[in-house]
C-alpha cells in the first residue's frame, strides 16, 4: 500500500498576526515597553461595559532581538488614576494567532477559539481593578518559549503604564495565570527583578504550572500513547518556531508527524488535544535523536522555570493538584523552596482536586482573595518550608 501524499501545509508558518503586529521602521531604537500603536476597542464579548484598548509595544524575542508584543487592557469606565491592575495570562496552549487574546476575546463565531475567561474578567472589573491580557505567545505564537513569554508580560505592563489615556502610570500590578498561562506568569515573576525592576508587582498567582519542560516532554507520551500528547507536540513545534536552528523538529518527523504538524499549525488548545489524542513521540518521529541532543536539552532548560537562575522577588501564591498528571509537582515544590531560601514570601496550596483542570476551579477564589489582599497592602502570609 503506497504512502499517501504529504499535506501541503507542513511548514512552521503562522497565520497573519494582523496590523497591530506590524514592525515600525524604528523598532530597534525603541526602549522595551515603549508604545508603538494603540487601538480603542469595544469591551470584549461577555464582559461588563468597560473601556478597552489594544496596545502594541516593543519587546524582545528569545534571542534578544527586537519584536512587537500586544496587550489588551480593560478598565472600568471613568476610573480613577492609578487603579490596581491584574495582568492575566490566559491559557493559550496553542499554535494559532486566532487563539491569542487580542483576537480570541472578540470572537463570537469561532467557538473553539472563543475562551471562557472574559466571564472571569468581570470579577476584577467589579472591584474597580483594570485587567491587562497580553498575547504572551508572541508574534510567532511560539507556545512553550517561556522566557520570551515572561518578557512580553513585563513589557506589556510597561506599555500600559506609559499609555497616558489609561492613567496607570503609578498603578500596582499583580500577575495571574493557570497552566500555560501559569508558565508565562511564573516566567514574568521570575525575570522581573532583572528584566523590569521598576515594574511595581505586588504579587503573582501561579496555578498548575509546568516548571520543567524536559519532564513534561518525557512524561506525556514519549514511548507510550497519552491523551494529552498534543500539548507536548505543540510545545515542541512552538519552540521550533522560536529556535529553528537549535530545534529543527520537522526534519525528524515521519509522515504521521508532518500530518499532525499541519493539523496543529493554526490550532487552539482543544483542537491540539483532539489531534494529538492517543499519539506518542515514537509514533510521529523518525527517531529520538532530537530529544536527546545537547541543543534540545539546552533550549528546554532555558525555558524551564525550575532551571532559570533568576529568582522571583514579589510574593507568590502557588496552587496545584497533588496528583496532577500533567506537571511535576516535585519540580514545582523544589522551585518554591529555592525561592523561599532566597527570601521570597511563598504560600502554597495543595488543592483537594484530583487532576489538572479541577484544581483551577478549586483554587480560583483563594487566589483571587490573596490578590485583593496584596493590592490592599495587607501582611503577606507564607508557609515556606525551607
Amino acid at each position: 500500500m503506497s504512502t499517501p501524499p504529504l499535506p501541503k501545509n507542513i511548514g512552521p508558518s503562522v497565520s497573519n498576526p494582523g496590523a497591530l503586529y506590524r514592525h515600525p521602521a524604528n523598532l530597534a531604537s525603541l526602549a522595551d515597553g515603549d508604545v508603538i500603536r494603540a487601538v480603542k476597542r469595544d469591551n470584549p464579548f461577555r464582559t461588563t461595559p468597560s473601556e478597552a484598548w489594544q496596545i502594541a509595544f516593543r519587546t524582545n524575542d528569545s534571542h534578544g532581538k527586537p519584536a512587537v508584543g500586544v496587550t489588551t487592557v480593560i478598565v472600568p469606565f471613568n476610573h480613577k488614576a492609578d487603579i490596581p491592575v491584574l495582568s492575566y495570562q490566559m491559557i493559550i496552549n496553542a499554535m494559532g494567532m486566532r487563539c491569542q487574546p487580542s483576537q480570541s476575546v472578540y470572537t463570537t463565531t469561532d467557538w473553539i477559539a472563543s475562551p471562557v475567561d472574559p466571564w472571569g474578567f468581570n470579577f476584577a472589573l467589579a472591584r474597580g481593578w483594570g485587567i491587562a491580557i497580553p498575547d504572551h505567545l508572541g508574534e510567532k505564537t511560539a507556545y512553550a518559549a517561556v522566557r520570551m513569554s515572561g518578557q512580553i508580560v513585563l513589557d506589556g505592563i510597561r506599555a500600559a503604564t506609559r499609555f497616558s489615556p489609561l492613567r496607570l502610570k503609578n498603578s500596582k500590578f499583580a500577575l495571574s495565570g493557570y497552566s500555560g498561562g501559569g508558565m508565562a506568569t511564573g516566567a514574568a515573576s521570575t525575570l522581573q527583578a532583572t528584566y523590569a525592576p521598576e515594574v511595581n508587582i505586588v504579587g503573582s498567582v501561579w496555578g498548575g504550572v509546568p516548571t520543567n519542560l524536559t519532564q513534561m516532554a518525557e512524561a506525556i507520551g514519549t514511548d507510550n500513547s497519552h491523551p494529552a500528547f498534543g500539548l507536548a507536540m505543540a510545545a515542541s513545534l512552538g519552540l521550533e518556531r522560536e529556535y529553528p536552528k537549535e530545534l529543527p523538529i520537522s526534519s525528524h518527523l515521519n509522515w504521521l508527524g508532518l500530518q499532525t504538524r499541519a493539523q496543529m499549525a493554526n490550532a487552539c488548545t482543544n483542537e491540539i488535544l483532539v489531534t494529538g489524542f492517543g499519539k506518542s513521540a515514537r509514533m510521529v518521529a523518525k527517531n529520538f535523536d532530537m530529544l536527546n541532543a545537547p541543543a534540545t536539552r539546552r533550549v528546554l532548560a532555558l525555558n524551564s522555570i525550575a532551571s532559570m537562575p533568576e529568582v522571583a522577588k514579589a510574593p507568590i501564591f502557588e496552587f496545584h493538584s497533588p496528583t496532577d498528571p500533567l506537571i511535576s509537582v516535585t519540580s514545582l515544590d523544589a522551585t518554591m523552596k529555592r525561592y523561599c531560601r532566597a527570601g521570597t514570601k511563598v504560600y502554597q496550596l495543595s488543592t483537594p482536586a484530583p487532576e489538572h483542570l479541577s484544581a483551577a476551579a478549586v483554587g480560583f477564589f483563594p487566589a483571587y482573595q490573596w490578590m485583593a489582599d496584596r493590592f490592599a497592602g495587607k501582611p503577606v502570609p507564607t508557609n515556606c518550608r525551607g
